[in-house]
């Protein structure tokens, strides 16, 4: 259903038009934040105020059109709270972004709007109006919101919903913002992180009297829970991590699930759970229950024999270091004793590993598996209009055959003080039509997109580049796998461009595509050490990191279970919910790692305040989906398959969320899904 872009001589089908600017001051994206409601709020009040009959012109087109012309100028305002280097400037980008959710609350709640919509919506099935899939796809889910956002209850009812949305999103606001501002760190000499490499120790911050901080940014703790000998510091650095943000952000949570339950509550749900689930692919609690319940069996018996192995490997380890055994993982354990087996069983050392992923590397491999599975072409951007950081790079984006311009890129990379602190994709311009049509226009001019990767890779020094841990790696072709479905959208409305399709959806094509980091070719491709770019992983090191992949999947898995039954947990409970309590028995119960440090980590949990609130189980949800269409290039016996990939494109990158995504699998997949595709990948069942 989705339009094609193609086809026209002149090559203008996508503008070049990038209408961003995130260098604003604080002042300007104060300004622009007033512009942008009364510009809202202006085509709402014409919407409202037509006269005579409604038609799709003046109801729906108005309203379309706004969707993608504020694409750009909201990404303006509450973007650079993520990457901006100036703190008034983040500040007020936090600001902007608290009063432009607020005022969506107050335009989602509009009546006047609602009953043009439902009017409109009444006239044409009466004069029995055909509009094309996404037009009319456009108009149901405008009304659904609408209803979401209970407007078919009485006034006082609408005002209290009004509130409680607006109460939340001011959380969910501050909460983020104290992670990215978060500076906890602690100070270590050179015997405290024994085990860790020289250069490792001398990237450090200095904290005086011969010793280094370590901060809780992934370049700093990773290396320390992974590598470092001293249990000491291990579980220093897991208790802080463990209590970090507590105190600021635990009252912000156990606000923001009471709230979000009495909001359930009032629009008729049972739960905030059941609220959120109805619009994904598993419609309800249950088929996510199903999910785990026909997982965890699966994956307790491994997890078991996995848990024993690393005791073991403990207890070897502290009889030679002469050291007291407590027959115990504890949560500061797990990383170290996993990245030691890798190292006794697979012979894998991180920092050998590390030594053949130079960043450039990995991302000129990176870059040219895209281009030639999806059939595009990249090109970097060397004057690119000033950018937030010296160390952002902009790239543009074309179709190879067609010549056809797609969108621009930006990576930023590395780790920088009130950075946004993990690794995600926003999109910051949507593409779509410029117009919005009741029927689909072939060759109509779009809005081209724009989207920006932020990582927290390691940056490079004076002697050595940014090396990347082969799991960054994964990161790199995860993350940029979300950056390709904003760029290779055909959707025709804004609405459903790129990654709007449903959340427990949404992470399956950057799944699908970590595999290729896990296969050998792919791995040579975009390996090379850093002393000499010709030498790629050799052969052994590769055959063992293959071998290893599913090294712990068991206790991998179920921490993963851990996250999405939590989540689930507490936004199906009845009456407040002690976040800390619950974060410490189901750790335990079901990641059978216990919570050793004793902290909430919830409290530093961004995904349940960051909307993956009742959904964080699409990670594996979502996983099921990306193992199986993996499986088609590798029965296509190329994984660089152009031909495999065009389909892919077409079939579940173009489509964004203008179709359904269980549709949009089956039809890549040309056959009904196999659910064994996931156990077989993780090696819980073998072929």
């Amino acid at each position: 259903s989705a339009a094609k872009c193609e086809g026209s001589e002149d090559n203008k089908m996508c503008t070049r038009e990038n209408r961003l600017n995130l260098n604003l001051s604080a002042e300007e994206i104060k300004a622009l934040t007033d512009e942008i409601i009364v510009k809202m709020t202006k085509v709402g009040d014409e919407v409202a105020a037509v006269q005579g009959p409604r038609t799709f012109e003046n109801t729906i087109v108005p309203l379309a059109r706004m969707d993608r012309e504020m694409s750009p100028l909201i990404s303006n305002c509450d973007f650079p709270m993520n990457v901006s280097t100036s703190e008034e400037v983040r500040n007020a980008s936090s600001d902007s972004s608290d009063k432009l959710r607020k005022f969506s609350v107050d335009f989602g709640m509009r009546e006047d709007i609602y009953e043009a919509v439902k009017a409109f919506e009444e006239q044409r099935k009466a004069d029995n109006v055909q509009l094309g899939p996404e037009a009319e796809r456009y108009v149901a889910r405008t009304l659904r919101d609408f209803k979401r956002n209970g407007l078919h209850l009485d006034k006082a009812a609408r005002d209290k919903v009004t509130e409680l949305q607006k109460k939340i999103s001011e959380r969910e606001i501050l909460f983020q913002k104290n992670i990215n501002e978060d500076k906890s760190k602690l100070a270590f000499s050179k015997e405290d992180l024994e085990g860790l490499s020289d250069d490792f120790f001398n990237g450090l911050e200095d904290a005086g009297e011969g010793k280094k901080y370590v901060t809780l940014k992934y370049p700093d703790i990773l290396p320390v829970m992974q590598k470092a000998k001293r249990e000491e510091t291990r579980k220093a650095m897991d208790h802080l991590r463990s209590h970090q943000c507590e105190e600021s952000n635990v009252p912000l949570l156990e606000d923001t699930v009471a709230l979000r339950e009495e909001l359930a509550g009032l629009l008729g749900y049972e739960s905030h759970a059941a609220y959120t689930l109805e619009i994904r692919m598993s419609k309800a609690t249950a088929a996510v229950d199903d999910m785990y319940d026909k997982l965890c069996p699966r994956l307790v018996p491994f997890a078991n024999k996995e848990l024993a192995r690393l005791l073991q490997l403990k207890e070897e380890e502290k009889k030679e270091r002469g050291e007291p055994f407590d027959n115990k993982i504890n949560s500061w354990d797990f990383m170290y004793y996993h990245t030691l087996l890798k190292q006794k069983e697979y012979t894998i050392d991180e920092d050998v590993v590390k030594e053949y992923f130079p960043l450039d590397t990995v991302k000129r491999g990176l870059e040219r598996a895209y281009q030639q599975i999806l059939g595009l072409i990249f090109t970097k951007v060397e004057e690119p209009e000033e950018l937030w950081h010296p160390d952002v790079e902009c790239y543009s984006v074309q179709d190879a055959a067609t010549q056809e311009f797609l969108g621009f890129y930006y990576l930023d990379l590395y780790p920088r003080e009130g950075k946004y602190d993990h690794a995600a994709v926003s999109g910051l311009q949507c593409a779509c039509d410029m117009e919005p049509t009741a029927q689909p226009v072939e060759g109509a001019t779009r809005q081209c997109s724009v989207a920006c990767m932020m990582a927290n890779f390691t940056k490079p020094t004076a002697t050595k580049p940014s090396l990347l841990q082969h799991s960054e790696v994964v990161t790199f072709f995860h993350e940029f796998g979300h950056v390709m479905h904003q760029l290779c959208t055909k959707a025709r409305f804004a609405q459903f461009a790129g990654t709007a399709t449903e959340r427990d959806f949404v992470e399956a094509p950057s799944q699908m595509l970590e595999n290729w980091c896990w296969e050998e070719q792919p791995l040579k491709n975009m390996s090379g050490h850093y002393q000499d770019a010709g030498k790629v992983l050799p052969e052994e090191l590769l055959k063992n990191m293959l071998a290893a992949k599913n090294l712990n999947s068991g206790l991998l898995n179920l921490r993963q279970v851990f996250f999405g039954k939590y989540d689930l947990t507490i936004h199906r409970a009845k009456g407040r919910v002690d976040t800390g309590a619950e974060w410490s028995r189901l750790r335990e119960s079901v990641s059978l790692i216990p919570n050793s440090s004793g902290g909430n980590g919830a409290a530093a949990f961004g995904h349940i305040m960051g909307g993956y609130d009742a959904g964080y189980y699409g990670y594996l949800w979502s996983e099921v989906f990306s193992a199986d269409m993996f499986s088609i290039f590798k029965e296509s016996g190329d994984l660089y398959s152009p031909v495999v990939g065009a389909r892919y494109r077409t079939c579940i990158l173009e489509p964004g969320g203008s179709r359904d995504g269980d549709e949009m699998v089956t039809s890549f997949l040309g056959r009904p899904l196999n659910p064994d595709a996931f156990l077989l990948t993780n090696g819980l069942i073998s072929a």
